[in-house]
């Protein structure tokens, strides 16, 4: 592999040309090793430039998950590692790595971490999980270590044992889900323990968005960005692609990997959309081994900056996850995704826990209810919730507070490895 670190400082026609380059040598390489992608790409086209990446078929997540071996291009003897995400319908995909790909990950996240202001003197608790086949974790772990910062391996344990190594070990960063951070600091708060004088100095932060679409902090990225003395660095991965997007210290999009990645953001018919338009995001992936994909669909609505950020990067960057495609929802007119409703949520004091659940009313349209978990659910509580939401998305949905216990068991349903904040039982998916 030729990883070409400075490639992001280079002109965007540069940019441009070794892509173009990569793209063929994808194509060639797929063709020749990949089963689903002999059978799929038949007569392979002629291709010039990146542009002409246009050409080339879309790969859905439904093929991936209904022929995941397919997609393999070694032998299973050449896999190093084996990561999995869940499908569409709740079960694993899984994707195989080699040793060249584990490569391609580590490089990946060396580079999001630099963006970040990460060097060598740094120590980082990594506060997310490295077990359970999850990819994010060994990730950031490689990364890491890949630029010579130290690396305390805490996982997800508790909020009191996170808050213990800080004040033993003086770390200057974390990498964490923003939602476990905040119970970090309402723990550290509880205890009597200030973050704001701590060591912290950056929290790279995984699984959730905390920006706006005009790059503003939303709710969350709020109440993680509480101490000014601790910068918050959002990302955005792909376990499919095995790479991530991550913010420099500008925070006006997550940039890309111009070698590693080529994404594009496409309308519902398919085709490319302006810079700067919402669209969904599609990923061709460069420089991988095992499992290669070609214009596959992450299933996530953002948008792309191509203008050079001010950190002098001509990486193509994206812009925050708005929402998931299949969960758009045409409420009285309005579009919404639940990421807007959680958003509204989140400020509400009171509320401990959440399910969104969306359904088909009697007259066919899209309906929401939220069940809430809360400790003293009243009139009060029910009417905050209402109105919050109301002014967020402008419409309000109806509203069932249960206890905490009560959402979290639906959270973890079918024994799921994630909280699942988001049920659809809608008759047909109109999106």
């Amino acid at each position: 592999m030729n990883f070409i670190s400075d490639i992001d400082k280079k002109d965007i026609s540069d940019i441009s040309k070794i892509q173009s380059e990569l793209l063929r040598e994808t194509v060639a390489y797929l063709c020749k090793n990949s089963p689903f992608y002999r059978e799929k790409i038949k007569a392979p086209p002629d291709i010039k430039s990146i542009e002409d990446i246009k050409k080339l078929p879309i790969t859905a997540k439904e093929e991936l998950q209904k022929d995941n071996w397919a997609f393999l291009c070694v032998e299973k003897d050449r896999l190093a590692e084996i990561v999995a995400t869940t499908g569409i319908t709740g079960s694993h995909v899984f994707i195989g790595l080699t040793k060249k790909d584990l490569d391609r990950l580590a490089e990946n996240e060396k580079r999001c971490f630099s963006y970040a202001d990460v060097t060598p003197q740094d120590l980082f608790l990594l506060s997310v999980t490295m077990d359970n086949l999850f990819i994010a974790g060994m990730a950031y772990y490689s990364g890491l270590q890949r630029l010579g910062a130290a690396v305390v391996r805490i996982g997800p344990h508790s909020p009191k044992k996170q808050i213990e190594l800080i004040q033993t070990l003086h770390p200057t960063g974390i990498v964490a889900v923003p939602s476990f951070l905040t119970a970090v600091y309402k723990q550290a708060e509880k205890d009597g323990v200030r973050l704001e004088k701590s060591s912290l100095k950056k929290a790279v932060l995984i699984g959730e968005s905390i920006r706006n679409p005009d790059f503003s902090s939303n709710t969350l990225g709020k109440m993680v960005e509480k101490f000014n003395t601790i910068e918050c660095f959002s990302t955005y991965g792909i376990t499919e692609a095995q790479l991530a997007f991550c913010e420099c210290r500008h925070h006006k999009g997550l940039h890309s990997h111009p070698d590693l990645v080529y994404a594009e953001i496409l309308d519902d018919a398919g085709n490319a959309v302006k810079d700067g338009e919402i669209g969904e995001l599609v990923v061709t992936t460069l420089q991988m081994e095992g499992m290669p994909l070609l214009r596959y669909r992450t299933g996530d609505i953002t948008f792309k900056i191509t203008d050079r950020c001010d950190c002098g990067r001509a990486s193509a960057r994206l812009g925050p996850v708005i929402g998931r495609k299949a969960q758009k929802l045409k409420v009285k007119g309005t579009t919404v995704y639940p990421k807007a409703i959680e958003n509204a949520l989140l400020e509400v004091e009171g509320v401990e826990n959440y399910v969104i659940e969306a359904y088909t009313g009697d007259d066919q349209a899209d309906h929401i209810i939220v069940k809430i978990g809360a400790h003293n659910g009243n009139a009060a509580l029910e009417n905050a919730i209402c109105e919050n939401i109301r002014a967020k998305v402008r419409f309000t949905p109806n509203i069932q507070i249960m206890l905490p216990q009560e959402i979290e068991k639906i959270q973890y349903a079918g024994g799921r490895r994630k909280p699942m904040t988001f049920v659809d039982r809608r008759q047909k998916n109109s999106v």
